[in-house]
C-alpha cells in the first residue's frame, strides 16, 4: 500500500509539471506570436509611408497627412495657385487703386518644401518613426512668395502721380511802388515708403485675404514761398537801366526781361539767371539775333539775353550782392561799362547770385520802349544804410578792374573791394 501511494504522489508531480511546462509553452508561443503581430504589423505600418507623408504635417493649417508625392503635389499646386489668385486695393483721397498678384508676376516655388514634406521622417529610425505615426506632433512646413519689386514700385509710382497736388507758391506783383502778394496754397503726397511696406508685408504674408484692402496715406507738402514772408518784402534795395534798340535782340531781351520778372529768392537760396530765363530756343519764343563767337558777331538764337545778364549784374552789385558766378563777354558790349557786363551761355555759363540775408528778395524786371530797368526788392533792413556803386577802372581798351564801393548815410566810403579783371579780345 505505501508502494502505490508513492507511485501515484510521483506521477501526479510528474503530470504537474507537464502541465505547467505545457502552460509556459503555450504563454510562450502566444507572447511569441503577439510579438511578432506587432512586429509585423508595425513594420508594414511604417513601410506603408515611405512614400506618403507622415501625420501631423501642415502647410499654412493645411493637414497634409498620409498623402502620396502625387497627392502632394496635386494639394500644394491648388493651394498656390489659391494663395496667388489675390488682388491689391489701394484706396488714397477718395480714389481707388488695384493690382493683381499675376501683375505682379508674384510666383511661389514650393518644389523645395515639397521634398522636405515628402522626405520628413524618412531618415529616422524604427521606433522614432512609428512614434511620428502613433503620436503626432504638428509639424509646419512654409512657404515663400516672390514678386517683380519694380512692378510694385511702379504701381505706387503711378498711385502717386494721381494723388500728389503739388503746392502753390505765394507770388509777390510789384508795380511802381506797389506791392500786392497772394497767399500760397499746400499741397499733399503720398507716403510712398509707408505705403510699399505696408503693401510687401501684406504680399508677402499668405494668409493675407483674398482682396488686400490698405489706405494710401498723404502728407501735407507746405509751399515753400509764404505769403507772410513775401509781405517783409517793402523796400527797393536797388535799380540799374539800360537801354536797347528795337529788334530781334531787342525782343529776345523783352521775352529773358518777362521771364526773370518777379523771380523771388529766398534766405540761403542761389539765383541762376540762365535757369530763370529759361533755354533760349525757338520753342520758348526766342529768335536768331547777333551774338559773339570766336571774335566774330554771328546769328544765334537768343542773342540779347545777355543785357538782362549785364543789368542784373549791375542791379545786384548795387544791392552790395556779389556774384557766385559771374563771365564777362568774349568782346566789349556798349550798354554797359568795361568791365561791368555778364555773359550767358545755355549749359555752359551763368550769372548766379546768393541770398545770405534773412528776407526774400524779389527781382523786378520791366522791359519796354528801348528801355531796360531791373530792381531788386527786399526788407528795408537788409542795406543797413550803406548805399553801393559798381566802379569800372578801365586798364586798356580790352581790359578792365571792377570793385564795389559802399557809402554811409553821411557819403564816408565804407566799402571799398575789389571785384575781378575782365579781358575781351578785338572783333574781327
Amino acid at each position: 500500500m505505501d508502494n502505490n501511494t508513492d507511485t501515484s504522489k510521483e506521477t501526479g508531480l510528474i503530470n504537474q509539471k507537464f502541465l505547467s511546462l505545457k502552460t509556459i509553452v503555450i504563454a510562450l508561443t502566444i507572447i511569441s506570436a503577439v510579438l511578432s503581430y506587432f512586429i509585423i504589423t508595425n513594420m508594414n505600418l511604417v513601410k506603408s509611408y515611405s512614400s506618403k507623408v507622415y501625420p501631423g504635417v501642415y502647410v499654412l493649417d493645411r493637414d497634409l497627412s498620409n498623402l502620396s508625392k502625387e497627392e502632394l503635389h496635386n494639394e500644394l499646386t491648388t493651394l498656390v495657385e489659391k494663395l496667388l489668385n489675390k488682388n491689391i486695393k489701394v484706396i488714397s483721397e477718395g480714389k481707388e487703386f488695384t493690382i493683381s498678384y499675376s501683375e505682379l508676376e508674384a510666383s511661389i516655388d514650393f518644389s523645395n518644401v515639397e521634398n522636405e514634406i515628402i522626405n520628413f521622417g524618412k531618415d529616422f529610425n524604427f521606433f522614432k518613426k512609428l512614434n511620428l505615426i502613433k503620436k503626432p506632433e504638428s509639424k509646419e512646413f512654409t512657404l515663400s512668395l516672390s514678386y517683380n519689386e519694380e512692378l510694385l514700385d511702379n504701381f505706387i509710382a503711378n498711385i502717386s502721380s494721381n494723388v500728389d497736388i503739388s503746392p502753390t507758391n505765394a507770388t509777390i506783383y510789384i508795380s511802381g511802388n506797389s506791392i500786392s502778394v497772394s497767399d500760397e496754397i499746400s499741397g499733399i503726397k503720398l507716403n510712398s515708403e509707408k505705403l510699399k511696406e505696408e503693401l510687401s508685408s501684406k504680399i508677402k504674408d499668405l494668409n493675407a485675404p483674398e482682396v488686400i484692402e490698405i489706405t494710401g496715406t498723404t502728407d501735407v507738402v507746405e509751399a515753400k514761398i509764404k505769403a507772410a514772408d513775401l509781405r517783409t518784402v517793402n523796400h527797393k534795395l536797388s535799380s540799374y537801366t539800360t537801354y536797347f534798340k528795337a529788334g530781334p535782340s531787342g525782343t529776345n531781351l523783352q521775352l529773358a526781361a518777362a521771364n526773370i520778372n518777379n523771380s523771388v529768392v529766398m534766405p540761403g537760396e542761389t539765383f541762376s539767371t540762365e535757369k530763370a530765363i529759361g533755354p533760349t530756343t525757338i520753342e520758348n519764343g526766342f529768335v536768331e539775333a547777333n551774338t559773339y563767337v570766336a571774335g566774330e558777331v554771328v546769328p544765334g538764337v537768343g542773342g540779347g539775353v545777355c543785357q538782362v545778364a549785364s543789368t542784373l549784374y549791375n542791379t545786384i552789385l548795387r544791392a552790395g550782392i556779389i556774384p557766385t558766378e559771374r563771365m564777362n563777354h568774349m568782346m566789349k558790349v556798349t550798354y554797359v561799362p568795361i568791365g561791368l557786363d555778364a555773359t550767358l551761355a545755355d549749359n555752359l555759363i551763368d550769372l548766379k547770385f546768393q541770398n545770405d540775408s534773412d528776407y526774400p528778395m524779389v527781382i523786378h524786371s520791366y522791359a519796354y520802349n528801348g528801355t531796360l530797368t531791373i530792381e531788386l526788392w527786399s526788407n528795408e533792413s537788409v542795406d543797413d544804410g550803406i548805399r553801393y556803386e559798381a566802379v569800372s577802372v578801365p586798364l586798356s581798351d580790352l581790359s578792365a578792374d571792377a570793385y564795389l564801393h559802399g557809402y554811409d548815410a553821411n557819403g564816408n566810403l565804407v566799402v571799398n573791394q575789389y571785384l575781378n579783371r575782365s579781358t575781351y579780345q578785338p572783333f574781327n
